[in-house]
């Protein structure tokens, strides 16, 4: 799990390095973005705030135990999109044998 801390609430944020630093990583390099407002980001968000992923006060074993969790259904939605993905290909394949069959017999 690697992790990019982003929050607006300095002491939060401070919180959060602490309890995550075998886990922080850079925005390019992390799994997802925890954060404490909203924001677009080309990384899933971990957001942290009434009606987020996590609300305040929490422990650090909630902490770890809601991203795990988190980073788990990420890894589920990811695995679909893997599948889905060969699935296209395949089609994509034979959509390609078969023009390629039809122009060689119109070319024949």
């Amino acid at each position: 799990m690697k992790a990019f801390i982003d929050c607006d609430c300095e002491i939060l944020q401070k919180t959060l390095e602490l309890f995550l630093k075998d886990h922080a990583a850079s925005a390019q390099d992390c799994d997802f973005v925890i954060s404490d407002e909203p924001q677009s980001s080309a990384k899933p968000l971990f957001l942290i705030s009434e009606g987020g992923d996590l609300t305040l006060p929490f422990s650090k074993n909630t902490l770890l135990s809601k991203l795990e969790d988190f980073q788990g259904l990420l890894k589920r939605n990811l695995s679909g999109y893997d599948a889905a993905e060969e699935e296209i290909c395949a089609l994509f394949d034979e959509f390609k044998t078969r023009i390629i069959e039809i122009l060689r017999r119109q070319n024949g």
